[in-house]
């Protein structure tokens, strides 16, 4: 399952903020959320591979794309069969939950604090119209239904959301065995469904954008948890204090600096972005990872790859 590319911008951006930024805190609590939503579709994905389907079946994760009028939609996960579609979304909510369906008001208790979230019933149900539209566009008729999963087994479901499609992820298999029993087979083709979805979908951008001068410069240690910066010295980082040594991290900084600030970079935006002032020795260090290279003399760059983390095994001295 992937990660949204707002995912992986977090997770380095949690990395990267300076200490003492306003939105150091912030950005942490957002981490902490996504990482919890990641966590909720993953017991999802082990449901649904659990369960012994009756049909074919294909399910899609963290489905993206954007709509006509340019408002970008987000499915955890949605499941294509020749009966019915559904579409998934994932709640990791604690304490009790409530719902006022006359004012489409979702809120839980807990710890004896009242919290207004964001309907997931009116979230999930505006997927339903956008995909029922394209379907019609596509002439395939097909139900479409939804469902709100709460993926935490400690959080309590009031009495209020009883007449909706809201349950805990144990009942993800009840569920789809009703709609099996109450739902006709369609003429739909399910490899044009799918072949269509994909033609649709599209990664969405990070929703944050930050200026560089907020980030945290330096190859980071990984080994003390990013906390501490990394030297180079013949053709190595060391760390001063764990005494790590990689030559690898190289790798790892060039990521982050692609998922923060873009994929093409200078020698002296690595100089910036490394912490290291020798332009020479940037220079060698450039050339030799065998980056793709554009650009001559002072307007010189190079590209980064989305898989430069796989490069690791690569020599950079």
């Amino acid at each position: 399952m992937q990660k949204s590319k707002h995912h992986f911008y977090m997770e380095v951006l949690a990395k990267r903020i300076m200490f003492g930024d306003t939105e150091a805190s912030a950005i942490q609590h957002e981490l902490q959320r996504l990482e919890a939503g990641f966590a909720g579709e993953m017991k999802l994905k082990q449901t649904l591979s659990d369960y012994s389907f009756k049909t074919d079946h294909h399910v899609l994760y963290n489905f993206e794309c954007m709509n006509d009028k340019g408002f970008s939609h987000q499915m955890d996960a949605i499941l294509v069969t020749p009966f019915f579609i559904i579409i998934f979304e994932v709640k990791l909510l604690s304490g009790v939950l409530f719902y006022k369906p006359a004012q489409h008001e979702f809120y839980r208790i807990h710890n004896e604090k009242r919290e207004n979230f964001r309907n997931p019933l009116d979230q999930v149900y505006r997927h339903q119209l956008f995909l029922e539209q394209y379907l019609r566009k596509w002439q395939i008729t097909i139900p479409v239904y939804f469902a709100v999963v709460i993926a935490n087994q400690q959080a309590v479901l009031d009495e209020s959301l009883e007449n909706f499609p809201i349950f805990h992820i144990s009942g993800v298999p009840n569920f789809i065995e009703n709609l099996y029993r109450n739902t006709a087979k369609t003429n739909a083709n399910m490899n044009v469904i799918i072949a269509k979805l994909k033609q649709l979908y599209h990664a969405l951008p990070p929703r944050r954008t930050i200026s560089s001068i907020r980030l945290r410069k330096g190859v980071l240690c990984r080994w003390c948890d990013y906390k501490n910066t990394m030297h180079y010295y013949y053709g190595a980082f060391i760390c001063n204090v764990c005494k790590a040594k990689s030559r690898d991290v190289v790798f790892e900084t060039l990521y982050h600096y692609r998922i923060l600030l873009g994929e093409k970079i200078s020698n002296r935006q690595f100089r910036e972005f490394f912490g290291m002032t020798n332009i020479k020795v940037c220079s060698n260090i450039l050339s030799r990872l065998g980056l793709e290279q554009r650009g001559a003399k002072k307007g010189t760059y190079y590209i980064i790859p989305e898989n430069i983390l796989s490069w690791s095994k690569k020599k950079t001295d």
